[in-house]
């Protein structure tokens, strides 16, 4: 008889056990829920901000290399540089959207062309002074000014030559 006690009050404090915790699973779930989607959303947002920054060092490596090439137009040269971030990004587990990694390397170029360093337009030659043309006979220098405007041509200008 004393062990039918027993069990019945084991059952009981089972039973007790099981509800406890279907209680409590419930209400603890509610208030860690907001901290780890808190906590899911701020690695997001770190994960971003790591591609944008790699991003852009990619851009800045890039830009300069691809400004100098003259047989590339100035669409070729964003192209080229795009797919080459894009492919540095993705291999180091990265994935930005294609707006994403064009406004990176504008940014760069732009970057590059505040410096001072676009030096992809024409070099300008002065037109020879009066002191030079006494010098020189008339039919001379007329012949050597028609020459320099044949021979400088501009190269192409545009918002992005990169």
């Amino acid at each position: 008889m004393f062990t039918h006690i027993l069990d019945v009050f084991n059952s009981l404090k089972a039973t007790g056990m099981v509800a406890f915790f279907v209680a409590v699973i419930p209400v603890v779930y509610k208030l860690i829920n907001p901290y780890l989607q808190k906590k899911i959303a701020t690695e997001k947002n770190v994960h971003a901000q790591q591609a944008l920054e790699l991003g852009l060092k990619l851009a800045n490596v890039i830009v300069p290399e691809l400004a100098i090439l003259a047989a590339l137009s100035k669409s070729d040269r964003k192209k080229e540089a795009m797919r080459f971030v894009n492919n540095q990004l993705k291999a180091n587990g990265f994935n930005l959207d294609y707006q994403v990694i064009a406004g990176l390397v504008e940014k760069a170029y732009q970057a590059y062309k505040a410096t001072g360093a676009d030096n992809h337009f024409a070099p300008v030659t002065p037109a020879p002074t009066k002191s030079v043309t006494n010098t020189q006979s008339p039919n001379l220098t007329n012949a050597n000014v028609e020459n320099v405007s044949q021979t400088s041509q501009p190269t192409e200008k545009g918002d992005l030559n990169a």
